[in-house]
């Protein structure tokens, strides 16, 4: 195998605007700074895991040759994330999202996916995603190329990972259920897990969500669900299990732009080790995400303080 993970989903370009506040209905607020940086949940975790020293892929589709796709590609080249499976479009441009962040860290987020909803299952090459000891999808509306990545995956006993975001949530539990029947492992915020799963969460217990989680979402397959929680830390959730892991100590937090992304790239981390799912190890690899993260919010942007390898003390 020539990677540690594949990371399948949408590379963006973020336009960052920094705000006193966010806006109200018929309302116009002053934005004191703009950035550009490349964006995507999907890419944000690959860079993320690079920075980690994994070897690291990344799948999805961008514009053909235009200005955002080649300034995303320059990026993955700088971190060492692998351009060999990207895919092109002659007929879309590289999509973008656009961020208020206001001096709370609080983020608002308009996105638009361009060339990135168009992968398509025929972009999802088995002799490709069989390079790879880990397959991690992230955040794309369009399914049905997570779906035919999964399916290989499953069939090849190859551990599959999901952080959906809200653009899968919003669809339903009924129109994702074929692929959250083809996955290990489940990562997603508190909030999307009531949106999935129909709850209110102001009030919800430990045990309430561990109820839904066994009821609803763990299968054969799916093996863990894994409840980020922000600075209330995460919850690990399997069949005989549900365990709250604390949140990393942020001096403070300036962005949360990316924090789920580079979760996500902590815990792929600690679990590319060994692969195993003993729940104490996973435990571990919920610690490593919560690091990660911890130092990602800590800056401006979803990489800009992303940690090295030996900055992880995991």
């Amino acid at each position: 195998m020539n990677y540690d993970v594949i990371c399948i989903g949408a590379a963006l370009i973020d336009m960052v605007a920094r705000v006193e506040r966010h806006p109200l209905e018929d309302d116009e607020v002053f934005v004191s700074d703009l950035s550009l940086l490349s964006g995507g949940a999907a890419a944000n975790t690959a860079v993320a895991c690079a920075k980690l020293g994994l070897k690291t892929a990344f799948i999805g589709k961008l514009g053909l040759n235009d200005t955002f796709g080649n300034k995303i590609l320059e990026d993955f080249k700088k971190e060492n994330v692998s351009l060999d499976f990207i895919k092109y479009s002659t007929e879309y441009g590289t999509g973008s999202a656009y961020v208020a962040l206001d001096k709370k860290g609080d983020r608002r987020i308009y996105a638009y996916s361009g060339a990135a909803n168009y992968l398509s299952v025929e972009d999802i090459a088995e002799q490709e995603i069989l390079t790879s000891k880990i397959i991690y999808l992230s955040s794309l509306k369009n399914l049905a190329p997570f779906i035919a990545a999964a399916r290989i995956g499953q069939s090849h006993d190859l551990p599959v990972i999901l952080n959906p975001g809200m653009l899968i949530i919003e669809q339903g539990f009924d129109a994702i259920r074929e692929l959250l029947e083809k996955i290990d492992i489940l990562i997603l915020s508190l909030r999307e897990f009531c949106t999935l799963m129909k709850l209110e969460h102001e009030e919800l217990k430990d045990s309430e969500i561990k109820k839904t989680a066994i009821s609803s979402l763990l299968s054969s397959s799916m093996r863990y669900v894994i409840i980020t929680m922000g600075d209330k830390g995460a919850n690990v959730i399997n069949d005989a299990n549900n365990e709250r892991v604390p949140a990393a100590k942020v001096p403070k937090v300036v962005d949360t732009t990316g924090a789920g992304d580079s979760f996500s790239a902590g815990f792929i981390y600690r679990f590319s080790k060994d692969m195993s799912y003993e729940f104490e190890k996973i435990k571990k690899c919920v610690e490593a995400g919560n690091f990660v993260a911890g130092k990602c919010i800590q800056e401006v942007g979803a990489r800009n303080g992303l940690p090295s390898k030996k900055e992880v003390p995991f």
